[in-house]
């Protein structure tokens, strides 16, 4: 576990590809790293400091920063929530600590990203974009957007305005958050004002459109449980996959009993529609000092 002065307000972690752990502080406007061997150093309730810190720029575009992930070339992507952009990063300037420009600022053409957040590369280099809030034409709120690979190459240093060529949509969204891809490329998102975790197939996900509406192939809902920590889904943050393609789950939600969970739901449970129970649920203890509020979930490389 970090404990560090230079994290606040957590929202999102990633690694790179030399295995070191970046985070975004929502709250104050920051991006952090630790290096590969500070974690293998870690001792129970650590507290170091962090070996790069990316703060806001002059232009106020480091905005409430909410997901983190790595190109094939090193570059960092942001969402930007209250920045109202997807932000780029080079690989050089995550080098040493300092306040850049990003050097890729992107937005739609015909429409503005609303709290774009979460931003994930499928295995194909398309990125993905989950915007939470925006009217979503079909009766919801949020979508989920893709800028193909062919897009995001094209994309230059500054700012751009493009639109994605897929926008997903769907009446039952109310709130998106964490989004995920499994080793079949199902897309999984997490509905937090829903309770509910959605996939879509990846056989949905084709043509073009910025409003699709598209039926979610499994819709889960939300179990109830014995315990402090009394469902399954309760306010559900992030979503990851595991390489056995069990589906992990953060729950945000919290109560005077549960300070949030962990909950794992095993890849045989989550074939179809339903409130599966889940085979692990790792809940917060009495004083929150292990989870409080647990936001996205990220599956980490081994650290020996």
């Amino acid at each position: 576990m970090i404990r560090s002065a230079d994290l606040s307000g957590c929202s999102t972690v990633a690694f790179d590809a030399s295995g070191n752990l970046w985070e975004s502080n929502f709250s104050s406007n920051s991006i952090v790293e630790f290096t590969r061997a500070q974690i293998r150093t870690l001792a129970r309730n650590s507290a170091p400091a962090a070996t790069v810190i990316i703060s806001a720029d002059g232009g106020g575009l480091l905005n409430g920063p909410e997901g983190l992930a790595f190109d094939s070339a090193g570059n960092l992507w942001v969402g930007s929530e209250n920045g109202h952009r997807v932000l780029q990063y080079s690989a050089a300037q995550l080098a040493a600590s300092g306040n850049p420009t990003p050097n890729i600022i992107l937005n739609g053409s015909t429409f503005s990203f609303s709290s774009p957040s979460n931003p994930v590369f499928d295995g194909a280099g398309n990125l993905w974009v989950v915007d939470e809030d925006i009217t979503n034409g079909q009766g919801g709120t949020g979508k989920i957007f893709e800028y193909t690979s062919a897009q995001v190459t094209a994309l230059t240093a500054g700012t751009n305005t493009v639109d994605p060529v897929v926008g997903i949509a769907s009446a039952d969204f109310q709130h998106l958050e964490g989004l995920a891809f499994d080793g079949s490329g199902n897309l999984w998102v997490a509905d937090e004002n829903a309770d509910t975790v959605y996939q879509v197939q990846a056989s949905q996900i084709a043509g073009a459109g910025l409003s699709q509406n598209i039926t979610p192939a499994v819709i889960l809902t939300a179990a109830t449980l014995n315990g402090a920590c009394t469902q399954s889904l309760d306010a559900p943050y992030g979503v990851a996959i595991d390489a056995r393609g069990n589906l992990l789950v953060g729950n945000k939600g919290t109560t005077s009993q549960c300070l949030g969970s962990v909950a794992k739901f095993p890849a045989g449970r989550i074939t179809s529609s339903g409130s599966p129970r889940p085979s692990v649920l790792l809940r917060a203890n009495a004083n929150g000092t292990n989870l409080n509020a647990p936001n996205n979930l990220t599956i980490g490389p081994a650290v020996p």
